[in-house]
């Protein structure tokens, strides 16, 4: 069973639109779960879904000759997507906590309300970009 990108995304977005109330209020180890996963995986894994990287074999069309080769070839890949998808998280939290600091606005809930808010835009962008084809519904 195959983890499809729409379970990915919807995943994220739930991270996303959670850690906005956590940031000010709840209990202590929830928060620091949702939002470290947040700032953590967030932004970057919206953004490797927005480019297509990683498993690029898991919208149902396993049925050619190649489907075993194309299955090992998006698992190479999936390593390069989540060292990216850390990396990007990563940097986005600290150029936005570097532009707080700069600015004299430091407040760490404003802070997980922006990398929620480029998180769900990356996602939307991502969705719009490449929509599900109605080719195979039936």
């Amino acid at each position: 069973m195959a983890i499809d990108r729409k379970h990915i995304a919807w995943v994220v977005a739930a991270v996303a639109v959670a850690a906005v109330p956590l940031s000010f209020f709840g209990p202590e180890g929830l928060r620091m779960l949702v939002i470290g996963l947040l700032m953590l995986a967030g932004p970057g894994t919206a953004l490797v879904l927005y480019i297509r990287l990683g498993s690029a074999g898991t919208d149902g069309t396993d049925d050619a000759d190649g489907a075993g080769a194309h299955r090992s070839a998006a698992q190479s890949t999936l390593p390069l997507a989540i060292s990216i998808a850390v990396a990007s998280s990563l940097a986005l939290s600290t150029i936005v906590a570097t532009a707080m600091v700069f600015a004299r606005m430091w407040s760490p809930p404003v802070a997980v309300l922006v990398l929620s808010l480029i998180t769900l835009l990356l996602l939307a962008l991502g969705a719009k970009r490449f929509p599900v084809s109605a080719a195979g519904a039936s």
